[in-house]
């Protein structure tokens, strides 16, 4: 009998636990800081067949699809978006749907009660009108979503609030924690702005906030901002700017880009919808490729598997907490530097600038 030395090694087996749908490129508003920049429209789309879809997802089941998020563009532009949740209902998926809301009625929310959608996530930039609409790129947006969201809360649909902070809204953070609370919601989500897609103008234009500015805004929220009872609020940074506190309570928030796949409008797949501005990143199509021939055969995928996070450059190869955020957002950082294995662009620039945790690296290398 061969040694275990001799003993062929197995490659290890990726589960396709969730597919992110984008099926429609297409959104009603014109957001200032959005990563993807659908074109603008406002009717109803009919981007993604419904039939491919469907076969795609019972055929990713047996790959291990456990949950659907329903994205964009507007997800509620999708014209075959009421039949789509029936399907997946029938088909036990967990479902999370994101949405500016602003498109939100009792009927949409009716599909969703009745589709067992896990939660629907909705962004609101402001808690002044006048600075929500201003970023949205629509006037009477602020409106529409906090109607939409009155439905949500109504119909006992759990829901989160979605904030991407930026220089022109970091003092409405108060604001926005009281109007969730307020609205129901079941979460908070704050993220920061990332230079990609409209991104790059905002960053260009100085939209964005600086390293002091997002630590010193983070602690104000773990700190001194109030605390609903019955609202959890996630401030998005890298687990290195986090406390020890928030880790505890939050855990560290486990990269799943090993075990997601992206569909776009047109049927492409993708890692995630990074495929809608970088072509190289697409993968096939549901029209002519199976699934589990893009999942277990691909390059791209395949080189991602055996290479994260032990090729991770930069600051992020001496992260302590590479294992579990493999490096942050791989789609960010090829957008930055058409490399996966880039370190995540605001960790590197706190490294830069002196101000990288020691506690937080593997090493005490000063040179990376």
């Amino acid at each position: 009998m061969p040694s275990a030395d001799l003993m062929p090694t197995k490659e290890p087996t990726f589960q396709l636990s969730s597919l992110y749908i984008y099926q429609t490129d297409s959104c009603n508003l014109c957001c200032s800081h959005c990563w993807i920049s659908p074109k603008f429209s406002d009717s109803k789309q009919n981007d993604l067949p419904l039939g491919p879809l469907k076969s795609a997802i019972s055929e990713a089941k047996s790959l291990g699809l456990q949950s659907v998020k329903i994205t964009g563009g507007e997800p509620l532009l999708y014209r075959e978006l009421p039949s789509f949740l029936s399907f997946l209902d029938v088909e036990g998926l967990t479902v999370y749907i994101e949405t500016n809301g602003t498109l939100m009625d009792e009927d949409i929310i009716s599909h969703f009660r009745s589709s067992n959608v896990q939660q629907v996530s909705v962004s609101v930039d402001a808690a002044s009108e006048k600075v929500h609409d201003e970023i949205r790129g629509m006037k009477g947006s602020f409106a529409r979503t906090l109607e939409g969201l009155r439905f949500l809360s109504k119909a006992g649909v759990n829901f989160q609030i979605m904030m991407t902070v930026q220089r022109k809204n970091s003092n409405e953070i108060p604001g926005v924690i009281r109007l969730s609370d307020e609205l129901g919601a079941g979460s908070l989500k704050i993220n920061h702005l990332i230079p990609t897609g409209r991104g790059k103008k905002a960053f260009a234009r100085g939209d964005n906030l600086g390293l002091e500015e997002l630590i010193r805004l983070y602690r104000l929220v773990e700190e001194k901002y109030p605390k609903p009872e019955n609202l959890e609020i996630i401030f998005d940074l890298p687990l290195a700017f986090r406390s020890i506190e928030a880790i505890k309570r939050g855990g560290t928030a486990d990269c799943r880009i090993l075990n997601i796949l992206g569909v776009l409008a047109n049927g492409d797949f993708s890692i995630c919808g990074i495929g809608q501005t970088i072509p190289e990143l697409r993968m096939g199509n549901i029209h002519r490729d199976s699934v589990s021939s893009v999942w277990n055969n691909n390059p791209i995928l395949k080189d991602l598997r055996q290479s994260l996070p032990s090729k991770l450059k930069g600051i992020c190869h001496d992260c302590i907490f590479k294992f579990q955020c493999l490096g942050g957002c791989r789609a960010n950082a090829y957008a930055l530097a058409g490399d996966f294995y880039a370190p995540y662009f605001l960790c590197q620039r706190l490294f830069d600038a002196g101000k990288f945790p020691s506690s937080r690296r593997i090493s005490p290398r000063e040179d990376l």
